[in-house]
């Protein structure tokens, strides 16, 4: 296990001029955290906070620990919708709910850490990713539970990723048989989760931890909605998108308002491509909205194919819905197991 002492980022201030400035002080944890975990490494960072892994003190259970900045949310918030609902799902393919903190900077939301670390890339290649930590104001923190700001040698060390995004770096390109099975668990957490009016609204390979064994489960509730009850699932539109733009779906990319559900599944053709192919389809927006994505030259079988032209329709209406990918023949095969 590794024992160093890890470092919080002060939270983020609002822009102004000068821009974010170092901050060589100390920040105080709530204090109720700070007597239950002890943290450990950085893992990354995004544009409403950034997540570490950490120990329970006494169990000495790993965790993952996501800071949610305040700042980022409306002043009305009680509580973070990511944390709302993540405390109502209780499924194999979705990531734990443990606990949630908060202090005057953050929410804490902490969660199981799963899957296995794919160390692919060199310690320097992945701090030069969208994981960077940016340095901002904030007050000192006064007590015992502090943890220094990491030197710019510090930031560049950070836990190795689970994520299906460094599992795909790391295989060059999955079989289709270990797309298969990793694809058919997301299509039936997304149907899943349907059924209760939640929709993630950020599926991609980097929001996906996976285990040696091609076990997965779906993380980063940040961008996700719920329907309400009273509400049609197929009147119910959105006009806002906060998700991954190469991962939008054409009706998105025209700022037109949008249904979850055929959004969703767009995402999920991306996904499978990325699976197969290790990249994305659609080199441009032009050709995510006229539905023109390249088809490369490597053999795939033609069920396999019949179902990726299904998810990539430009036109929401002719895509498949989500319980239509479930009777797919392609996802009813059955694989040899790897």
């Amino acid at each position: 296990m590794n024992n160093k002492v890890a470092s919080v980022p002060p939270p983020k201030a609002k822009l102004t001029t000068p821009p974010y400035q170092p901050l060589e002080t100390q920040y105080k944890l709530n204090q109720k955290f700070s007597s239950l975990y002890q943290l450990v490494d950085r893992i990354g960072c995004g544009g409403y906070g950034f997540v570490m892994s950490a120990l329970h003190r006494v169990t000495l259970q790993e965790v993952a620990v996501k800071f949610i900045y305040k700042a980022k949310l409306h002043s009305s918030t009680i509580e973070p919708l990511e944390i709302s609902i993540l405390k109502q799902i209780h499924h194999p393919t979705v990531i734990d709910y443990i606990d949630s903190f908060q202090d005057d900077h953050y929410f804490y939301l902490v969660m199981e850490l799963y899957g296995c670390e794919w160390k692919t890339v060199s310690h320097e290649s992945s701090s030069s990713s969208s994981s960077s930590f940016v340095s901002p104001v904030t007050p000192n923190g006064e007590g015992n539970d502090h943890f220094n700001y990491p030197s710019p040698q510090q930031q560049k060390i950070r836990r190795s990723s689970c994520d299906l995004f460094e599992c795909i770096e790391r295989h060059i390109r999955l079989s289709e048989s270990q797309t298969h099975k990793i694809f058919k668990q997301i299509v039936q957490c997304v149907d899943d989760l349907s059924k209760i009016g939640i929709y993630h609204r950020d599926i991609k390979d980097e929001n996906i931890v996976v285990d040696s064994n091609f076990k997965v489960k779906l993380i980063d509730f940040g961008s996700a909605i719920q329907i309400p009850k009273d509400c049609s699932r197929d009147q119910f539109t959105i006009k806002k998108f906060h998700g991954t733009i190469s991962f939008a779906s054409p009706e998105i990319l025209l700022g037109l308002s949008y249904r979850p559900e055929p959004a969703e599944v767009w995402s999920l053709g991306i996904l499978l491509f990325t699976l197969l192919y290790g990249q994305v389809p659609f080199s441009n927006s032009n050709h995510v909205i006229s539905g023109n994505w390249s088809r490369p030259s490597q053999p795939k079988s033609s069920d396999c194919m019949d179902l990726l032209s299904m998810l990539l329709k430009n036109n929401p209406q002719k895509r498949l819905t989500i319980k239509e990918i479930l009777q797919h023949p392609w996802l009813k095969a059955k694989f040899p197991m790897q």
